[in-house]
């Protein structure tokens, strides 16, 4: 044997046994850092299910919580005896005539609410208005006014009235300018609730489900024996362990007694009550250590034969794997660069056969859909079209122009998994054989989302008012065409309601192009609770407004909203600490009776505007 055959022999043992102990200690290696972390994680995904849990079953009592809360509010905005209360409040009439106006309109809406035992309303200065009865109104054996001291006038609480339990939500009443003027306060039965965390305390001994107000620092618990809800106070340890709570849910372990028990606690949202759920701490870790060290053992063992077999075999291989690498290393290298290029480009890359199913796809195309890589493999690209967008009919041009010209280029929507659509500027290229026959299809592409975001973003700015977000004159004049062209068709005709602001002008120059500015963005909300939700309302400029109305039976159809209208703009206008008066003066021209043009029918509109405006203004005219 040649000098040279011994030191090609010697590189081959070495480099065995270093292939060997690299197996070996790969496989200790990654056996410890598989089984120890996994052993810490399951440690921890106890909790972390627990709480997932307990977030779970807290909805359904929040809910609840919130039903009520929602109730009281509801009747502290009814509007009709709430004027009454503002009534009283301003002196206008006594408390008598707002009881005799509240009494009957509150207990028709109380006997709807199966689970109200009473309410109350009371001014901000403690009077009863008005005490009514509810369906449930059979759980009170006493007085409700006489006990009205022991019941919150804000937020949501229980309360303890005669031995039994009873939900209090409170709601204020206030008046135009968000004054509190009185309270409402609805009792409810602890029904509901109490079948609630009946039914969660049903999933075992080992849990117990409760009620928590963190600030009051009670529990309200279901009692198993009685059937009923119970209150109690924290314990001396338990007003340790509230120190911790906060706005997130969270989660401690009770040592206090001779087992560990878990304490869930998830907060409810805006308000001082919370969901306990405590659970007995069954530690899986002693058993789980047993099981790790044994597939640590199994792992360790197969690493170990796989390495004397590869001792004993793997040598012919390396010879003949080494005889090969110098005429691999040039076409490696080549197939390395081509590589990179395909995963580093930052345009999207698809290869596909002729049938358009993937074959690879890079990272720039999976990060595109949000997927990884690995999700597109057997998968058609026809998949990822957005089928409403490219039509059968569009797939077929494509895959025409393919054939004749070996490429194509143009624009394709795609659907995300999610259900959003994109545009993409593709580009797609066949790869044939010797043959001439397409083996594969490359297909280039880019997100152009951005471009057709500006796109439309332009367009709707230069159809939009900079300063009240209406229609301006160039959309306005747009949608009348529109409406013109569809009122030809359906033979009806259409109504341009032009008005201007009646002494604006003082408004802004007493106080400021600022209030000006604000009181013009006021005026398109103000008249739009006047139309229908197909009437557009839009601004010409300045203080000038048009109404455009479609569908029209009569001209008394128009006379009604243009009163409608008026009325509106002369109510006061509230700007931060100013009360602003307007009114507006109003032409009304019609198609096809007075012009057929959007130009004519606007300058027509305009003249009788201002006829409007010299008989005395705040009134409307017809064109003539």
């Amino acid at each position: 044997m040649t000098r040279t055959a011994k030191d090609i022999s010697g590189k081959y043992r070495t480099l065995i046994r270093k292939v060997v102990w690299g197996i070996l200690l790969t496989g200790v290696i990654a056996s410890l850092a598989t089984l120890i972390p996994l052993s810490f994680y399951i440690s921890q995904s106890q909790e972390r299910t627990g709480l997932t849990y307990a977030s779970a079953q807290a909805m359904s009592v929040q809910k609840q919580l919130q039903h009520y809360q929602s109730i009281a509010k509801q009747f502290a905005s009814r509007t009709q005896i709430r004027k009454a209360l503002i009534a009283y409040s301003a002196g206008d009439i006594d408390l008598d005539q707002v009881a005799n106006e509240t009494i009957n309109r509150i207990a028709d809406a109380a006997a709807f609410i199966p689970n109200l035992a009473a309410g109350i309303r009371i001014t901000n200065s403690g009077e009863t208005i008005a005490e009514y009865k509810g369906p449930a109104s059979d759980l009170l054996d006493f007085d409700l006014s006489k006990n009205i001291q022991q019941l919150r006038a804000y937020g949501l609480h229980y309360v303890n009235l005669a031995d039994n339990l009873f939900l209090s939500a409170a709601a204020p009443i206030v008046d135009d300018d968000n004054r509190i003027i009185g309270i409402d306060i609805l009792l409810f039965g602890p029904t509901e609730v109490l079948d609630i965390l009946r039914e969660l305390n049903t999933f075992g001994q080992d849990t117990n489900f409760r009620l928590v107000n963190s600030r009051e620092r009670l529990y309200i618990e279901f009692d198993q024996v009685s059937n009923q809800l119970k209150q109690r106070e924290f314990g001396s340890g338990e007003n340790f362990y509230i120190a911790a709570y906060g706005s997130a849910p969270f989660v401690y372990r009770d040592t206090s007694k001779d087992d560990t028990r878990l304490h869930y606690f998830i907060p409810f949202n805006d308000s001082a009550w919370g969901l306990v759920v405590i659970h007995a701490d069954t530690s899986l870790f002693g058993a789980l250590i047993t099981e790790f060290a044994s597939v640590g053992f199994v792992i360790i063992m197969t690493v170990a034969i796989g390495a004397w077999w590869l001792h004993k075999y793997s040598q012919p291989i390396i010879r003949a794997q080494l005889a090969q690498h110098k005429q691999l290393h040039e076409s490696n290298r080549k197939l390395k660069l081509a590589n990179t290029v395909f995963e580093k480009a930052q345009e999207a890359i698809v290869i596909t056969d002729n049938g358009l199913m993937v074959l690879r796809v890079n990272q720039a195309f999976a990060e595109l859909f949000n997927l990884g890589v690995d999700n597109f493999r057997d998968t058609s690209l026809l998949a990822f079209l957005d089928k409403e967008r490219m039509t059968n009919d569009i797939q077929r041009q494509v895959r025409r122009h393919i054939v004749k010209n070996d490429s194509w280029q143009g624009e394709v929507w795609y659907k995300k998994p999610n259900g959003d659509s994109f545009p993409a500027l593709q580009t797609i290229t066949a790869v044939r054989n010797d043959k001439g026959e397409a083996l594969q299809l490359i297909h280039i592409f880019n997100d152009i989302s951005a471009e057709k975001h500006d796109q439309e973003r332009m367009q709707q700015l230069a159809l939009t008012d900079t300063l009240t977000h209406l229609p301006n004159r160039f959309a306005v004049l747009q949608h009348l065409d529109d409406a013109i062209k569809r009122t030809h068709t359906s033979k009806r005709s259409c109504a341009l309601l032009f008005f201007d602001l009646d002494f604006f002008k003082p408004v802004n120059d007493t106080h400021g192009h600022d209030v000006g500015d604000a009181l013009l963005q006021a005026v398109g909300p103000r008249v739009r609770e006047c139309l229908r939700s197909t009437d557009i309302v839009g601004r010409l400029g300045g203080d000038e407004f048009i109404i455009l109305l479609e569908h029209i039976q009569t001209r008394s159809d128009i006379e009604k909203i243009a009163n409608e209208v008026i009325d509106a703009l002369q109510r006061p206008f509230r700007v931060g600490s100013l009360t602003l008066q307007i009114g507006a003066s109003m032409g009304v021209a019609l198609y096809p009776e007075h012009a057929d043009t959007p130009k004519q029918l606007l300058k027509i509109a305009d003249a009788a505007m201002y006829r409007a405006k010299e008989a005395g203004r705040n009134q409307f005219f017809f064109a003539e």
